[in-house]
């Protein structure tokens, strides 16, 4: 396993991509290029100990890109604190801000309040998890005092989930709506399952794409499809980090594919990666690693954390929170 501070250099603390300088070291692609020298080089590793792919984030960006012809009718929040403790549901809230029939295949059932849960390809979707889901979206409704009739649950996951069709087919009347996508007829809120890996590329791009194993061809068709996405960096990364020997099959075969790869993380993610969103970026990271830690982060600390815009310094802290031994000593070393 690697140390702690080996994975905050390779999966907290990434930077920019130069795909033209890329160097592979036994099992690891490292984007050695452009990286100022405080930083550390960005890694994406292909063995057993590489640091797990950010899915959530780039999930949420494949969301709001299917439905961006809808971008003025929905709001969508990449997690959801219930209370004031540190309660949080790891699922994207997609909110309606007005009235309007969403046509898009995968949100026909929206309603004003819409929780999605989204399995990456790592993983499964299991009987329990359907029931979590369930369960955030119905204290998510009673801590926000939403109407019950307000919520739609969506279940997206890679891998088709045979138990768990079986089991909601002996309780409910579950149709296939169409390719990928199936409804479950008699729960108390409209409630779908999307099987992402059955829908069609030419529907749901960016949703279908996101997986751990897409060919060279597919590299091409992402990196061309995101050249006019300013905002799809981190799905680009997860991307990356999740497929990287074909990666690197890509950048040593194509030349041209190589430096389009290239222009777009210039283009679209080292410079906002150095403006404000730098430290933004950082602070969250920090704050997951002490709630990961120490379970509950102090508000006085937080605040202090936030407030913070020097990405040196978060770098430094977050340093110092994997190696600490107490929130009071990592407290006092902030001060």
């Amino acid at each position: 396993m690697p140390t702690p501070k080996k994975i905050a250099k390779n999966r907290l603390f990434a930077v920019n991509f130069d795909t033209k300088r890329l160097k592979f070291t036994g099992n690891t692609v490292k984007c050695m290029s452009n990286v100022p020298p405080n930083e550390a080089p960005v890694s994406v590793s292909t063995d057993e100990t590489k640091p797990r792919t950010q899915w959530h984030p780039a999930a949420v960006l494949a969301f709001r890109t299917e439905l961006e012809d809808y971008r003025d009718d929905l709001a969508i929040e990449a997690e959801c604190q219930l209370t004031t403790e540190p309660l949080r549901i790891d699922v994207v809230i997609i909110k309606k801000t007005r009235d309007v029939v969403i046509q898009k295949n995968i949100a026909r059932i929206f309603r004003q309040y819409n929780i999605v849960e989204y399995k990456s390809p790592d993983d499964h979707v299991s009987i329990e998890d359907y029931h979590k889901t369930h369960a955030y979206a119905r204290l998510y409704a009673a801590l926000n005092k939403v109407g019950i009739d307000d919520l739609s649950v969506t279940v997206a996951t890679t891998r088709h989930p045979k138990k768990l069709l079986a089991f909601l087919e002996k309780r409910f009347k579950v149709r296939q709506e169409q390719q990928g996508i199936f409804v479950v007829d008699g729960e108390v809120y409209p409630t779908q399952i999307i099987v992402v890996s059955e829908l069609s590329e030419k529907d749901n791009f960016w949703l279908v794409n996101l997986r751990n194993d897409l060919t060279i061809e597919q590299w091409d068709k992402v990196i061309t499809a995101a050249e006019d996405k300013p905002d799809i960096g981190p799905y680009i990364y997860a991307l990356a980090n999740a497929n990287a020997k074909t990666l690197e099959e890509f950048v040593m075969q194509n030349v041209l594919l190589t430096e389009k790869l290239d222009a777009y993380f210039t283009k679209r993610c080292a410079a906002p990666w150095k403006a404000e969103g730098k430290a933004e970026g950082k602070a969250e990271t920090l704050l997951k690693i002490l709630r990961k830690r120490f379970n509950k982060v102090p508000k006085d600390v937080e605040s202090t954390i936030c407030k913070m815009n020097d990405p040196v310094a978060l770098d430094s802290w977050a340093e110092h929170a994997l190696d600490c031994q107490s929130m009071t000593e990592f407290a006092e070393a902030i001060r």
